[in-house]
C-alpha cells in the first residue's frame, strides 16, 4: 500500500482546451506524485490558440469552494493563477492563511493569455504589497515582471535580491537571457539555465511550471531545488509535441 500523498491545491481558471488553468495544473500534480484539488476562479471560452471570452467568479464564490476543502484536508501548498482582481486575490490569500498558516502559496501572475487576451488593466491593481507579503513565490515572465513593478511603483528586485518575496523570473520571454530562469531571494539569486537548446512553445506553459513548483514544495523540496526540478519538467513538457498542446509524463 502506498503512503498518503501530500495534498496540493490549484486556484485558477477552467480552460476547456486543458492546456492551462485547473485542468493543466491537476495533470501536472498527478505526475509529481501529489493529490491535487481544484477551485475555479473563472471559466473561459477558448481553444489553445484563440481566446473569446471569460466569466469571472467572485471572491465569495471562490472561498465557498475552498471552505469545505480547507476544513477537511491539510493542504501543504497552493498555486494561484488567474483571478479577477487584487481585492479577490487578497481575500483568498487571507482565507488560506487563516485556515492553514503553514500553507505555501505560489502566485503565477497571469496578466495576459498566450492566445492574446489581456486579463487585467493596470488600474485594477492599486497596491501589491500585501499580496506579495502573503505568498511564498511569485513567478512572472519578463513582461509580467515589468508590469508588476510598474503597479507597485517600485522594483520587486533590487541589487539582485527579492524585496517583497522570492521571485522566479521565467526565461521564456527574456530579451537578455532567453530560456534562462533566475530565482531571486532576499539572500541573493540563483541562475537556472536551460537544459535543452530549443523547445516548442506551449499554451499554458506558465501554469504547468508554477504547478510543478507547487507540487515539489508540498513534497518538502527547498525552493531552489523545487524550481530546478520544475525547470526540467517544463522542458520535457514543451518538447512532448510540436503543437501548442503538450503531454505530461512522470517526472
Amino acid at each position: 500500500m502506498q503512503t498518503a500523498r501530500p495534498n496540493v491545491l490549484t486556484i485558477a481558471g477552467f480552460d476547456p482546451s486543458g492546456g492551462a488553468g485547473v485542468l493543466a495544473d491537476c495533470k501536472t500534480f498527478e505526475q509529481h506524485g501529489v493529490y491535487g484539488f481544484g477551485v475555479c476562479t473563472a471559466w473561459t471560452v477558448q481553444t489553445d490558440d484563440s481566446f473569446y471570452n471569460i466569466h469571472w467568479l467572485s471572491a465569495e464564490q471562490v472561498i465557498e469552494q475552498l471552505q469545505p476543502l480547507m476544513n477537511k484536508f491539510v493542504i501543504a501548498a497552493c498555486k494561484i493563477g488567474i483571478i479577477d482582481s487584487l481585492e479577490t486575490l487578497l481575500d483568498v490569500i487571507v482565507f488560506l492563511k487563516e485556515s492553514n498558516p503553514a500553507i505555501q502559496i505560489v502566485w503565477d501572475p497571469v496578466l495576459k493569455a498566450s492566445a492574446g487576451y489581456d486579463f487585467h488593466s493596470v488600474e485594477s491593481f492599486d497596491s501589491l504589497d500585501a499580496v506579495l507579503a502573503g505568498v511564498s513565490l511569485v513567478t512572472p515572465n519578463y513582461d509580467e515582471l515589468q508590469q508588476l513593478q510598474f503597479m507597485t511603483g517600485e522594483a520587486l528586485i533590487k541589487n539582485d535580491r527579492a524585496v517583497f518575496c522570492p521571485v522566479l523570473l521565467k526565461g521564456g520571454h527574456r530579451p537578455d537571457a532567453l530560456g534562462t530562469d533566475t530565482l531571486y531571494e532576499p539572500a541573493g539569486y540563483t541562475i537556472i539555465e536551460a537544459g535543452v537548446s530549443a523547445v516548442f512553445p506551449k499554451h499554458g506553459s506558465g501554469c504547468v511550471l508554477s504547478a510543478a513548483i507547487t507540487a515539489q514544495l508540498a513534497q518538502g523540496q527547498p525552493l531552489q531545488q523545487a524550481c530546478k526540478y520544475a525547470k526540467q519538467y517544463i522542458e520535457s513538457f514543451l518538447n512532448s509535441s510540436q503543437s501548442l498542446l503538450g503531454y505530461h509524463a512522470s517526472c
